[in-house]
Formats: C-alpha cells, structure tokens, sequence
C-alpha cells in the first residue's frame, strides 16, 4: 500500500468511527428523551429494598387487626407459672385458689371472655396500682414486675385464651340514650352509681375512674357484647341467643359514653 492509499483509508476508518458515534449518541439520547432518564450520571448507590417492618409500617391496616399482636407480651414458661402459682396464695384470699372469685370481695378471674379481653398491660396496672375505693389494694411494693409478670402467666395458664381481636375505632355514643339504658338494664346488678358491691349483691363495681381509666373502649365493647364468661354477667349483644337484652352495636356506645361522662 502506497502512502497516499494508506492516508485515504485512515481518513475512511476516521470518518467511519465518527458516523458510528453519532449514530450510538443518537439512540442513547433518543432512549433518555423517552424514559425521562435524562444526561446527568446516577453515581448514587442503589438503595437497598424496603425490610419487612418498613413494608409493615406503611401498610394501613384495622385496629382491630392488630389488636391481638399487642395485647399479649408477658412470656409463660414453667419456672414463671409455677412462681406465679405460690404468689397467687396472696391474692386467693379474695379472687380464690383458681381465681374463681369471691362473692362481695373480689371478681372472677379465670373467665375466658375477660382474660381474652384484658390485656398484659391492663393486668400488670391493675395489680400493681389496685383499685381505689374496692378491697383491691396496690401490690407494687409487696410485689417486684417479674412477680407480677409471673402471676399473669400463671392466670394465663389456667385458661389459655386467645387474646381477642378488640374493636377500638373512637367512640360515637350518646350520653342521655346511655342512662336511660344504664338505668333499666345495668344498675340492677352494677349499682346506680356503678358502684357494685358497695351498692348491689351481684355484680362488680364499673362506675369509678380507677377502673374505667385503666381500660379501653374495645375492652368494654367486648365485654359487653360478650358477658364475663363464669359470673352472672351474661352476653347483651344483638345476636346473642342467651342474651339478658339484645342491644344494638350504637346501644352498647350509648352505654360506654354514660359510663365514661359519670366516672367518679
């Protein structure tokens, strides 16, 4: 090859690598115009993909989904249940040996509706703090949380209950429809002050701060609908066959409201 041939191929090759640079820059510019991608370059890292608990947390789910996951985080292993069961002698006194109650003195414990109710929190507050203006006395300073831990599982033991998927959307009830149901279906047993036993000789007292202070809408809705399962608090639920009064779901928020606008 001469060196004028060679000269004219080179500038061949040349113009043939520019064409196809063009053409190259042509199409990736076409792609981004089209994907929206645009020119500047991504040196980010790429992230890394969302966990479990993200997806969880953004993910709207009901209250009442939910409910059953939270209500129960005290562990119920034999060395606990049997330490709970010897401290329970203190607490039998009133409640009874298996927490069956005592007429007058203290509540039926191993009821499957109220521990399906009642959650770890409310049993640890409630034994720890009493409840003011009952024979209920605080136990926090005769009792260290691992004890009190220990007698909630060994209530859990003696009937092991689901916890109950609770109802807690905010209440919508009316007041003066609730006394008016209060006063012909309720006081009857819970007193007319809801003050149970101090006014009654049947059912436990539902009207004081302590008590409704400590436990939620959804627990009263349950309870309610559902009766305290051993005692003579029967169902009140609409669709309930054995129910002492069929109220209706606005009925029962009528009840709660009363109760909550009359605490003392």
């Amino acid at each position: 090859m001469t060196k004028r041939a060679g000269v004219v191929h080179q500038a061949r090759v040349f113009r043939g690598c520019q064409v196809t640079v063009k053409a190259l820059w042509l199409i990736g510019a076409t792609t981004m115009l089209i994907t929206g991608t645009g020119f500047a370059q991504n040196t980010a890292a790429p992230s890394a993909p969302p966990t479990a608990e993200q997806i969880a947390a953004t993910t709207p789910v009901a209250k009442e989904a939910t409910a059953g996951a939270t209500m129960r985080w005290i562990a119920h292993d034999a060395a606990k249940i049997a330490k709970g069961k010897a401290l329970f002698a203190a607490c039998g006194a009133c409640h009874g040996a298996e927490g069956e109650g005592r007429q007058g003195m203290g509540p039926r414990l191993n009821s499957t509706t109220f521990l399906a109710a009642a959650s770890d929190d409310f049993l640890v507050q409630t034994i720890s703090q009493g409840r003011a203006g009952t024979t209920m006395i605080p136990w926090a300073a005769s009792f260290k949380p691992e004890d009190i831990q220990s007698i909630i599982a060994f209530l859990r033991f003696l009937n092991p209950v689901p916890a109950a998927p609770l109802n807690e959307v905010t209440l919508r009830g009316d007041t003066t429809s609730g006394q008016g149901i209060y006063a012909s279906i309720c006081a009857g047993c819970h007193g007319r002050t809801g003050a149970g036993y101090q006014e009654t000789a049947n059912g436990t007292g539902i009207g004081r701060a302590a008590f409704l202070d400590t436990v939620s809408n959804g627990f009263l809705r349950y309870i309610i609908k559902h009766g305290k399962s051993g005692t003579k608090m029967r169902p009140f639920a609409k669709e309930s066959k054995v129910a002492v009064a069929n109220l209706s779901d606005q009925q029962v928020e009528d009840v709660i409201a009363y109760l909550r606008s009359q605490s003392w």
